[in-house]
């Protein structure tokens, strides 16, 4: 066979291609930067829309809060030691730092791919790296995450499903593990049996996180969205160590010269000339979402980081440059054509199909791909940038370009995801895309006349773009612009500078007085007593100034208190709903700074003896309550003896009822003898 000139140049093209598929191979990106939660440094629980339930007994290390939802079961040291945020803009941009965290733990290399089992544990010992499980998966019995020694080591573990934890399962880290390093990341529900032990943060991306009874968690309950839940008597604290994941992020990926061609839709996640925007379940958009002709609709709780255009001056410039875009796009000229089945020209070519189900991939270096066909993707493919940060990669597809689901795209050698384009319809009237659910993709998505979607949870790093159709989302992340998280943990300003909070004993009652310095939004604060230091029980509602600049002193009389110890502490409350509870202080036996009445005998038998030492005739009442506040006894005016022989024997409390106010004594009754 006679070979041309022509055909000998696109054979030594080709058997470059070939020998240059096999380089030392490395991850494109190189990283700068360590996982950083932001504002959610010091929470132990966070979800963006849900509740938040702490049970009885339960001890809870953290700041806890929720964008939507109600939060309860929160009391005092020692029982909770933290803060609770709920729809304010701590939460706000809790949100954004949770989005955010969400992209930068997906986008590490996958190391382990689909080559463990659904279950984990059973004695088993893993070694460093992201591991990824195709749907649903368990921890049971004992899991060890084995750090090797390095200080640094991480582990990822990641379910396309829900994820359960059996009954008194543990996590054992050894060799240097550190919990901070460890993220159970779901994309549905997490929950956690009984009893287990666990080291490491559980990440829902939609659904409820709850621990069990008993339960011990060191780490982190995080949720885009779902409630969380830490049963009876369970124990959870966030890592004492900062994360050392490395990831990578950046302000703007700039797109090599000759893929320079999106002008305004830099800043578009989702845009389309002429059709309609719509989102189904919880998204996370980072970047704008725009139409020219069409409604835009479903994101209400979805998290957005850009803005919302539709027919106005910036999708007007978008048309403009999104026609202009694909036009340069289509006038690159084309470098592996359709795989036309006879040599030399099938070494050149590539088929219809791009990807293989094998555990390395379909490895591909930069070109600009034509299929004279609809074409599609699935499994894992690698574009290989072989060192150059220019290096692009276009695809044209001239009718329908379709994504299998959990289809995966690896960069590596310094390929990125501003180089890469996707061309749908490439040359002819229309052509469709759409993307599989659980896919996990790179570079922008080009519908020539056709709808451009996204199926449910696909994670997008690049954007959704159409000439003329419909672009729909389906609760994924679509993003074009993975930036490291810019915030930081801070404290929201005080609701009030309280300058002191006392109470003592007055005329046999308990007088309560705090000042303020200061009042922001604050509406009301509230008084709680106990007589354990454990259980607490609302005593009074007391109006708050709003807010103020000047000094403001509070007080409150307790009549209805006890004779021994009781604990006293300030609850201040936000017109937002938003609390703060303040340390307790004690107030000792009160009466006994006035030693005015007293018991004989005590324990008593069959009566009591009353020695009152003051004013006769300002007694109103005498009267008698068990231990459950039930009334025993009663007698207007004062009696110094009263019979007991009738009462059973317990513990009770003489109410002396006084014009100034009531003496109250304990005193025990024994007459079983």
């Amino acid at each position: 066979m006679k070979i041309t000139k022509a055909k000998r140049s696109w054979l030594l093209l080709a058997l470059l291609l070939i020998l240059s598929s096999f380089p030392n191979t490395s991850f494109s990106q190189t990283p700068n930067g360590t996982i950083n939660l932001g504002i959610l440094e010091t929470f132990e629980g966070y979800t963006g829309a849900g509740a938040i339930t702490n049970g009885a007994g339960a001890t809870w290390t953290g700041d806890a809060g929720t964008n939507i939802g109600v939060i309860s079961g929160f009391g005092a040291p020692p029982f909770f030691v933290g803060n609770t945020y709920n729809a304010n803009a701590v939460t706000a941009q809790s949100r954004f730092d949770l989005f955010r965290l969400y992209i930068h733990l997906n986008d590490l290399f996958v190391d382990y791919p689909a080559t463990h089992a659904p279950a984990f544990g059973s004695g088993e010992v893993l070694t460093p790296g992201v591991y990824s499980i195709p749907g649903a998966g368990s921890i049971g019995t004992v899991l060890t995450l084995d750090g090797g020694g390095d200080p640094n080591a991480f582990f990822v573990i990641k379910f396309y499903g829900a994820m359960t934890v059996g009954a008194g399962a543990t996590i054992n880290l050894i060799n240097g593990t550190q919990s901070c390093n460890v993220f159970f990341i779901a994309d549905g529900a997490i929950s956690v049996a009984a009893s287990a032990n666990l080291k490491g943060t559980l990440f829902s991306k939609l659904g409820a996180v709850g621990l069990g009874a008993g339960a011990t968690l060191e780490g982190r309950m995080l949720t885009l969205e779902g409630a969380l839940v830490v049963g009876v008597g369970a124990t959870v604290s966030p890592p004492s160590c900062t994360s050392s994941i490395p990831i990578f992020c950046e302000d703007n990926c700039s797109a090599a010269p000759a893929v320079d061609v999106l002008g305004v839709l830099s800043n578009y996640a989702l845009y389309t000339d002429l059709g309609a925007v719509a989102n189904t379940g919880t998204s996370g958009i980072d970047g704008n979402i725009g139409t020219n002709s069409g409604a835009i609709s479903g994101f209400g709780s979805s998290i957005v980081i850009g803005s919302s255009h539709a027919a106005d001056a910036s999708t007007i410039q978008a048309n403009i440059d999104l026609n202009n875009a694909y036009n340069l796009l289509m006038a690159l000229p084309n470098t592996v054509p359709s795989d036309a089945g006879v040599l030399p020209v099938v070494l050149l070519s590539h088929a219809a199909a791009f990807g293989n189900l094998t555990p390395g991939g379909e490895i591909i270096n930069a070109g600009i791909y034509f299929i004279n066909s609809a074409g599609s993707l699935g499994g894992t493919l690698v574009l290989d940038g072989q060192n150059n940060p220019d290096a692009i990669f276009v695809f044209k597809f001239a009718g329908a370009f379709s994504v299998a689901a959990q289809a995966k795209m690896i960069l590596i050698n310094g390929a990125r995801r501003c180089n890469i384009f996707w061309i749908g319809g490439a040359g002819v009237p229309t052509g469709a895309i759409s993307m599989g659910a659980g896919a996990v993709l790179k570079g922008t998505f080009l519908s020539h006349g056709g709808a451009c979607g996204s199926g449910a949870s696909v994670f997008l790093s690049g954007r959704q773009l159409s000439t003329g159709g419909a672009i729909n989302t389906y609760s994924g992340m679509i993003y074009n612009n993975p930036a490291c998280v810019t915030s930081f943990p801070i404290e929201p300003p005080l609701p009030i500078e309280l300058l002191s909070f006392t109470g003592e004993c007055n005329n046999q009652n308990i007088v309560f007085k705090w000042i303020t310095a200061t009042e922001n939004n604050n509406d009301y604060f509230s008084i709680e007593q106990s007589i354990d230091g454990l259980n607490w029980e609302n005593i009074r509602n007391i109006p708050g100034a709003g807010n103020s600049t000047s000094e403001i002193t509070y007080s409150f009389i307790d009549f209805d208190r006890y004779d021994d110890i009781s604990y006293y502490r300030l609850k201040q409350t936000d017109f937002d709903g938003h609390t703060k509870v303040y340390s307790p202080i004690s107030v000792k036996k009160c009466f006994e700074m006035n030693d005015l009445l007293s018991i004989v005998p005590n324990p008593a038998i069959d009566l009591i003896n009353i020695n009152y030492d003051g004013d006769i005739d300002q007694v109103l009442s005498t009267s008698i309550y068990d231990v459950f506040g039930k009334l025993v006894y009663f007698q207007k005016g004062y009696f110094s003896t009263i019979p007991v022989e009738n009462i059973q024997e317990g513990i009770y409390y003489l109410h002396l009822v006084l014009e100034s106010g009531i003496i109250v004594r304990k005193f025990c009754l024994n007459n079983k003898n």
